[in-house]
């Protein structure tokens, strides 16, 4: 099957719908398809000219990378440049114009994200070309208020209906994000529910590092956030609970790993204020074998954002045998559910839950069950896996002539 992924941005760039776009190209390669990524040079939210959540830019700032080229697993990768940028969509002449010059050499189309260019474009193609293309939203909450809600709900109303019924499948990673394209309008027949994938093998035999401790000062205990500096991830509850943390366990470390989108600046100004910067270490986007270093020395792994589709993260940070305390809410109630983990109700007192979370798990108190939570996601949420469920829906889609 000649298979092409549309999304966005793609690797180097760090974030979960990116590596899910990754990984499952190279799994879909593995099984014998030939795979394409359309994807743009765009690495962050301020590398190209308009206005993000951060403000204005006027000049861009892309990386130089090369505008095609083959993966080790033979995934095809075309990068085009953007021009413009409004928010979350981009204006990318060359990858439109590609799209429309190519898009009868694909069997399928699979598309990413919901509010963004590029679906609304695929969708376009598809009907002026009779292509099938199947849609993944990925994250449909909107985690922002003012002229962002006000966006969001505009489009939901101007294209995003239209756009979820016309994809000839919908990939949901989670309950509530199936639910949410219900609310759209999504008929239930159309929507498939595959959650996220972590690729076993890089975990399997992964354990504490030696060397990460000493370099972080041999701390006794580190508690782990994986995720972007922007607020609605709730590095700022973290940093609420450190003092408390610290009153019955003062060597530890607090490690906050994630590329700043805005909120840095504050997190550190909270730390400062709270007196305890000197155990905070934010370390920005860092390459993926130092991330599962990471994963696997740290004693308990936090993520309590408020508006998160899956939480790849967190699924990741049970795979290196790490247990994790998480939101109650959206993706992350899916996997405490389906999984484990701590639950956080996050309409009540959030830093002192993970204060007492966190030492709980210190004194071994909570039966946390990490083993079994560990073998549970390597045995059943591999991207392998996913990729296997993923063809089956492209076949079923072929198989109906592609209609909606």
């Amino acid at each position: 099957m000649r298979i092409l992924q549309v999304v966005e941005r793609f690797p180097p760039r760090a974030g979960g719908v990116e590596y899910h776009v990754l990984y499952i190209s190279r799994e879909l390669a593995k099984l014998g398809h030939d795979v394409t990524v359309v994807t743009s040079k765009s690495v962050a939210q301020q590398d190209v000219p308009g206005i993000s959540n951060k403000g204005l830019t006027i000049r861009s700032s892309l990386p130089d990378l090369p505008r095609h080229e083959t993966d080790n697993v033979a995934v095809q990768v075309y990068r085009f440049t953007p021009r413009l940028a409004f928010y979350t969509l981009y204006i990318t002449p060359g990858l439109i114009s590609h799209i429309f010059q190519h898009i009868q050499e694909y069997d399928i189309v699979h598309v990413h994200s919901y509010l963004h260019a590029e679906p609304s474009i695929v969708a376009i193609a598809s009907k002026f070309k009779k292509k099938p293309f199947v849609l993944t939203p990925h994250d449909m909450i909107s985690p922002y208020g003012g002229l962002r809600r006000v966006i969001k709900n505009f489009g939901d109303k101007a294209f995003g209906r239209r756009l979820l019924r016309s994809a000839a499948a919908l990939i949901a990673v989670a309950p509530a994000n199936r639910d949410e394209c219900l609310q759209l309008g999504a008929r239930e027949d159309q929507i498939r529910l595959i959650p996220h994938g972590v690729p076993r093998e890089e975990f399997e035999g992964l354990k504490p590092s030696v060397k990460l401790l000493r370099d972080l000062g041999n701390p006794e205990r580190v508690v782990l956030s994986v995720a972007r500096l922007v607020e609605y991830k709730g590095g700022q509850y973290i940093i609420q609970a450190i003092p408390e943390i610290l009153e019955d366990y003062p060597s530890t470390k607090f490690v906050f790993v994630g590329h700043d989108d805005g909120f840095g600046e504050e997190l550190v100004r909270q730390a400062v204020k709270k007196g305890v910067y000197d155990t905070c270490l934010f370390t920005g986007q860092i390459s993926d074998e130092r991330l599962k270093e990471f994963y696997a020395t740290a004693d308990v792994f936090v993520l309590t954002s408020t508006a998160e589709t899956f939480g790849i993260a967190a699924l990741e940070s049970m795979a290196a045998g790490t247990p994790a305390v998480l939101a109650d809410l959206g993706g992350l109630s899916y996997i405490l559910r389906e999984v484990g983990g701590f639950p956080i109700d996050m309409h009540a007192d959030v830093a002192k839950q993970i204060a007492r979370a966190v030492k709980a798990i210190f004194k071994n108190d909570v039966d946390k069950n990490i083993i079994a939570q560990r073998q549970k996601v390597l045995d059943n949420c591999s991207w392998a896996s996913v990729a296997k469920q993923l063809v089956s829906v492209y076949e079923g889609v072929l198989g109906s002539g592609g209609r909606p």
